[in-house]
């Protein structure tokens, strides 16, 4: 082989592996870009196997994302939005799935893992109140070089308040990186992290992209039981409420009829009802003014029915003690013929 053929052979590495991202961000509805510092390659083909017929994983160097980008984007604009966002190790996330179910997964993926020196922090780190166990000796110096309060109690160091030790965007000391490992203290997350993602024109960033699927799905029930109700409230039909609707405005309808004394076949049965309660109910409210009015049997008829019970009770000796006078009056006055 000649020395320029040996030059040339990773530039046609190169030009192939361009093509081939280049294949693939046409492949894909939905295209976003990951950072992949700091994470093992093991937990990465973890990854890859977990998303296996949902999305795809593509580490290539920044150049070549780059450039890719530039090539697609001269057939959709948005591409180009993507450019922003390389920097440091990067991948593609590719998906013709939903972005969002996708950037969710992935979040939930994740594991607590260890600091290691030279490490950017992506989140402030905090080592909280405890009592380490650690005998006196050369490590209160460590724990105090990285800004913990500590004292000596029963024999063992303790740290006495929580403290920031590292600021999100630090690096990570050597010293920070031993302490937190002998306190067994993992601040970082290993697992891959959508920073943004182009999908059906639209750019959307992490933040956007990580949602609570189970508050929102709780916001939409309760959302469609408060419509529900309203749509009952104002009788307003829909397919889902009809039924409700027809039996609420059959259960008015009747109760108006019965109450306006309208007979129907529905309504014939409540309005006698109704009628001879009140009946009962008047008889004995004449009872308790004069008893002699009112014939036994319905006067009984009147108190086995309940409420309250004449003021006197109507015995043989008062009816066979009633005048002819009151006899007269009776029929003059046809109450009796009432309740007869």
């Amino acid at each position: 082989m000649s020395k320029s053929a040996y030059q040339h052979e990773p530039s046609l590495a190169k030009q192939k592996q361009l093509a081939e991202l280049i294949d693939l961000l046409q492949q894909y509805k939905s295209v976003g870009i990951t950072k992949v510092e700091n994470i093992a390659s093991r937990t990465i083909q973890r990854l890859r196997q977990d998303l296996r017929g949902e999305a795809s994983l593509k580490i290539a160097k920044n150049t070549l994302m780059r450039l890719a980008l530039n090539e697609v984007s001269k057939k959709n604009k948005g591409f180009s939005k993507l450019l922003d966002y390389i920097n440091g190790s990067c991948a593609f996330i590719l998906t013709n799935d939903n972005p969002f179910r996708i950037a969710n997964f992935l979040e939930k993926k994740k594991i607590p893992t260890a600091a290691k020196e030279g490490q950017i922090a992506t989140k402030d780190v905090v080592i909280t109140a405890r009592d380490t166990g650690f005998a006196p000796g050369p490590v209160i110096g460590e724990l105090q070089s990285i800004g913990l309060k500590t004292r000596i109690e029963g024999g063992t160091i303790k740290i006495i308040e929580d403290s920031v030790v590292c600021r999100s965007g630090e690096k990570v000391s050597r010293t920070l990186a031993n302490v937190l490992g002998r306190l067994g203290v993992e601040p970082f997350d290993a697992g891959l992290s959508v920073d943004v993602m182009f999908s059906s024109g639209t750019l959307l960033k992490h933040d956007e992209l990580i949602v609570d699927f189970d508050e929102i799905m709780n916001n939409l029930v309760k959302a469609h039981q408060n419509a529900y109700a309203l749509s009952i409230e104002a009788a307003i039909p829909t397919k889902d409420n009809l039924p409700e609707l027809l039996g609420r405005t059959q259960r008015e309808a009747l109760s108006l009829a019965v109450e306006s004394n309208f007979i129907t076949p529905e309504t014939a049965s409540n309005i006698l009802a109704k009628s001879q309660l009140e009946a009962m109910s008047l008889a004995k409210l004449i009872a308790n003014k004069d008893p002699s009015v009112i014939p036994t049997e319905i006067l009984s008829a009147a108190q086995s029915a309940g409420g309250t019970a004449p003021a006197e009770t109507v015995t043989t000796e008062t009816t066979a003690a009633t005048t002819e006078e009151d006899e007269e009056e009776e029929e003059d006055s046809g109450m009796g013929s009432l309740f007869g």
